[in-house]
């Protein structure tokens, strides 16, 4: 059973991916119908299985979806199983301007209208914890007026003549990751790489007749892909989260390297600057045009996707 349905229209499909990508990377499972309804199921028996196999539903609000005939199905059906809102199975997530009528007004939703990405992530976490929406800190006191700032001591020649002091210069300091972060950063990485080989993959197939591809994927952390051409195999690879000494990183091994449980060709490592988070390539043989243009001693999570797909074609190129 998995945590989330996402029950979204075709317009904010965009908003429904980013509510599911942020939801997983804080490590729930969430069901998204342009992830999980693969070619040639039935997307009726499988809607109708995503609502009924899910903690809670979130429904993606917006003008759009108030008007779509498959919407309102799905969350009546959570409304149905929780009609006093007990156990909080239905969820309403507002993104664009709208104003829920019916059974969804007496719902309260949670509202992502005009915050930027940070807050709109804060926002839907705390909306969707069981705790209470206690601060942590205590909220200040409600005074009619503010208190005046207290000037600064010793006054500056600036401030004693009536001038304008300049404005202080205050570095930001950097702070050294947590492990959450890390672990986080290290499965949004994995994330977009076996995204990544998925989109490229099927890229490569529609651009180049003969060119069959299969991607499987062994478990939520390890993957393999597997390149045709002619019907002949020219390209395989497996990708793993974890690397040689720890958790932290990604594995990949390639041709017949892939079929053995602990070899591999290429560690990605977290980077050991203590500062951003960013991924560095253990093993870099310079195959090919593998890191041409990239830094692979700090690699976004992008240009990690970038590079460990060149280092799987490099072997069709030759």
């Amino acid at each position: 059973m998995t945590d989330f349905f996402i029950s979204y229209t075709s317009a904010d499909e965009a908003w429904a991916e980013w509510i599911a990508w942020t939801l997983e990377a804080e490590g729930f499972a969430a069901t998204l119908q342009k992830w999980d309804f693969r070619p040639g199921s039935n997307f009726v028996l499988r809607m109708q299985r995503a609502a009924a196999d899910c903690q809670r539903t979130v429904a993606v609000l917006s003008p759009s979806y108030m008007q779509s005939a498959f919407g309102a199905p799905e969350w009546a059906a959570a409304f149905a199983d929780d009609p006093e809102g007990l156990k909080r199975k239905l969820v309403p997530v507002r993104v664009a301007p709208c104003k829920p009528e019916g059974l969804l007004k007496a719902t309260v939703y949670i509202d992502l209208v005009g915050l930027d990405e940070e807050g709109a992530r804060q926002a839907l976490i705390d909306g969707l914890e069981e705790r209470r929406a206690k601060p942590s800190s205590k909220p200040g006191f409600p005074a009619k007026h503010a208190t005046p700032e207290a000037p600064a001591f010793p006054p500056t020649t600036a401030a004693a003549a009536g001038q304008r002091a300049p404005a202080r210069y205050m570095p930001k300091l950097r702070t050294a990751p947590t492990d959450l972060e890390k672990r986080r950063f290290v499965k949004e990485a994995f994330d977009t790489v076996r995204r990544g080989f998925e989109q490229r993959l099927g890229q490569l197939g529609r651009d180049n007749a003969g060119v069959e591809f299969d991607v499987t994927a062994v478990d939520a952390t390890k993957f393999t892909a597997e390149i045709f051409v002619n019907g002949q195999s020219r390209a395989r690879c497996k990708i793993w989260q974890g690397g040689m000494h720890s958790s932290e990183g990604i594995s990949f091994a390639e041709g017949t390297t892939a079929l053995s449980e602990n070899a591999c060709n290429e560690v990605l490592s977290l980077a050991k600057d203590g500062g951003e988070l960013a991924l560095q390539a253990m093993m870099n043989m310079g195959l090919g045009r593998a890191n041409e243009g990239l830094d692979i001693n700090h690699l976004s999570a992008e240009h990690a996707a970038e590079y460990l797909w060149r280092r799987f074609l490099w072997r069709l190129e030759t």
